[in-house]
C-alpha cells in the first residue's frame, strides 16, 4: 500500500515548546479572540502532559489552540464584561448592553 500523498505541508510541533511560547507571549498580558477588539483576561487552561495554555478567563467560545493566530496576546485592558465581573472590576462604560434585563432600562 502506499503513503497518501500531503495536501498540505505538517510541521511537526513539539507540544513542550509550544507550551512555552505560549507562557512567554501570553504571562501578564490579555487576549484577543480573532479579529475581535474584545480584550479579555487570560487563564491557564489544561491541555496535555501537564501543560497548560492560554484562554479566555470568562469561557468565551473559539476553536483552535492558538497556534494559526485565533487568539492573540494584547496590552489593552480588558473590556469583556464576564472578565471584569469574574475579576470583581466594575464594567467598562463604552461597552453596551445587548439586551435590556427584566427591570433595568437599555441605554
Amino acid at each position: 500500500m502506499s503513503e497518501p500523498i500531503p495536501l498540505f505541508p505538517v510541521t511537526p510541533i513539539d507540544p513542550v515548546r509550544f507550551a512555552a511560547e505560549q507562557h512567554r507571549q501570553f504571562t501578564g498580558m490579555r487576549l484577543h479572540i480573532g479579529r475581535s477588539g474584545v480584550a479579555h483576561r487570560v487563564s491557564w487552561v489544561p491541555w496535555m502532559n501537564s501543560l497548560t495554555l492560554p484562554a479566555p478567563a470568562c469561557h468565551q467560545g473559539w476553536s483552535g489552540l492558538g497556534a494559526g493566530g485565533e487568539v492573540t496576546p494584547t496590552h489593552q485592558p480588558v473590556s469583556c464584561r464576564k472578565c471584569l465581573r469574574l475579576g470583581g472590576e466594575p464594567d467598562d462604560p463604552d461597552q453596551r448592553t445587548l439586551f435590556a434585563l427584566p427591570g433595568e432600562e437599555q441605554s
